[in-house]
């Protein structure tokens, strides 16, 4: 497409206007119906050029040059115009009114995209690492203004389009961007360059302001010089022996990066080796108290150094030697706790004490024995403790017979024990009474028969005297035509009884 320029004034008055090209629009240079037309277009023909041309030249031959020879001072050569005075101005594009709308509203469209682009360029601080690519974005952006400014709406669209273009692609770029400078700023905290890690996590903030990445590291990078000091001072204690002192050290250079790598490593190898040290410590400990057999203490340090190494196969032994000492103290603990409760003759103490021990071990020959034991002779305390206190037991002739056997079987018994002994004398002497009898004389009137319980019929009689041992006696007396009379009487040992009168009186 072609402008013709009307305002410029060469030294020549021959031409009065000049043919400049003009950067076509968006849909190109396009014909038009009258570009045919020399006239209406103001384009010279090439025949009409030449024939001017020669015109031009005959007239030089023919009037000025024998002018020239006659008069050398002035020459002036005549040119024919074959333009009319009025400069014709060659049209733009040709649009329509509603395409010229639409190119209206397309290049707004644009224009609000590019400016949030750009204020999302600028945000990333796009001028310093776009180069002459953000240069060239904001070339073609600057470009769509000018022509938006002079409604080329036809020119700004495209110079906007390819800016948007470009602005994607750097956009795009950055994210590459902040990809390359998070894995180059890790690298160098890596390394321990700080002075690396900074910048490159600083362009990473430029770009994208809320990088927890980048921020996180850019902390740490700030914070390195700090944990490296820490390093060498836990170093330095390492290398003299003071473990401990390392290893706090070692925490406090975490404390402040917790993601410093020779920390983390040099902590677990330090720790390492105080355990190591421990662990040896309690294992000494844990044998000597084997050696002694403080039982006891033992199972309390092996329990200790299975903690610090819990598959330790020499503190699981440890612990179980401990363990069968513990019970073994045990079990002999309760044989004695038993024994002596025998010798005291507390024999439900000494039976507890026994099942006790059978709880733990049931093959315990021991404590089968003390255990049978022991409930032999509570079974008999039981029995001589309830005929002691209750002597009236012994009237009964099945009871007397089963308290000889019982008194012949606690004469049997080798080691008695005091309270045995007393209680056999005791039950003795009762026996001895109840075996004992006693004269009862018995009085009627030869008129009564008289029957006495457990002895037998005693026929009539006037006296009747009878040798019967302590107890309960039922006598009655019956007579015919008379009411019969009953009464009952005791046999007290040691005692002399009343004489017992028995005759019928009540006639029926």
């Amino acid at each position: 497409m072609l402008k013709t320029v009307t305002d410029q004034q060469p030294q020549n008055p021959g031409h009065e206007e000049a043919i400049v090209p003009v950067k076509p629009g968006l849909k190109g240079a396009r014909s038009n119906n009258f570009g045919d037309d020399p006239k209406r277009t103001g384009v010279i023909s090439l025949p009409g050029v030449l024939l001017a041309v020669l015109i031009a030249i005959a007239g030089v031959v023919f009037f000025v040059l024998p002018n020239w020879v006659e008069e050398q001072e002035e020459q002036v050569p005549v040119v024919e115009r074959t333009q009319p005075d009025t400069p014709v101005v060659l049209e733009g594009p040709f649009f329509t009114p509603e395409e010229l709308e639409g190119l209206r509203d397309q290049a707004e469209s644009l224009l609000a995209l590019l400016l949030s682009q750009q204020g999302e360029l600028d945000g990333q601080s796009a001028s310093e690492w776009g180069g002459e690519d953000f240069g060239l974005y904001q070339a073609l952006s600057r470009e769509g203004d000018d022509a938006y400014l002079i409604d080329a709406f036809y020119d700004a669209v495209p110079a906007y389009s390819q800016a948007l273009e470009l602005g994607e692609e750097l956009l795009e770029r950055s994210v590459e961007l902040i990809a390359a400078a998070l894995s180059a700023g890790g690298e160098a905290l890596e390394a321990g360059n700080s002075a690396v890690a900074l910048e490159q996590f600083e362009l990473v903030l430029r770009i994208e302001a809320g990088n927890s990445l980048a921020q996180t590291g850019l902390l740490r990078a700030r914070q390195l010089p700090e944990v490296f000091e820490l390093m060498r001072v836990a170093e330095e204690f390492e290398r003299a022996g003071s473990l401990e002192e390392a290893a706090e050290v070692y925490r406090d250079a975490l404390a402040i990066d917790s993601l410093w790598v020779p920390a983390q490593s040099a902590l677990v190898a330090v720790n390492t080796v105080i355990q190591n040290r421990r662990f040896d410590t309690l294992m000494s400990q844990g044998l000597s108290n084997l050696a002694q057999e403080d039982y006891d203490d033992a199972y309390e340090v092996f329990t200790r150094a299975l903690v610090l190494r819990p598959n330790s196969r020499n503190a699981l032994d440890g612990q179980t030697q401990a363990e069968q000492g513990q019970k073994l103290d045990q079990i002999m603990l309760v044989e004695a706790r038993a024994l002596a409760f025998e010798l005291r003759e507390l024999w439900e103490l000494a039976i507890g004490q026994y099942r006790n021990a059978l709880e733990t071990d049931s093959s315990l020959a021991f404590a089968q024995q003390g255990l049978q034991r022991a409930q032999s002779r509570a079974d008999l305390d039981l029995k001589l403790i309830n005929i002691i206190e209750n002597p009236d037991l012994l009237f009964n002739d099945r009871v007397l017979r089963d308290t000889e056997s019982l008194l012949t079987d606690a004469h049997g018994i080798s080691e008695a024990g005091p309270r045995l002994g007393e209680q056999v004398i005791e039950l003795s002497r009762l026996v001895r009474l109840a075996s004992t009898p006693i004269r009862v004389e018995i009085h009627s009137d030869e008129q009564t028969e008289v029957t006495v319980y457990r002895v037998g019929q005693l026929g009539k009689f006037r006296v009747r005297n009878l040798e019967l041992r302590p107890g309960s006696y039922t006598v009655v007396g019956s007579r015919d035509g008379f009411v019969d009379v009953r009464q009952t009487f005791n046999v007290v040992p040691g005692r002399e009884s009343s004489p017992i009168m028995v005759e019928c009186v009540e006639s029926i």
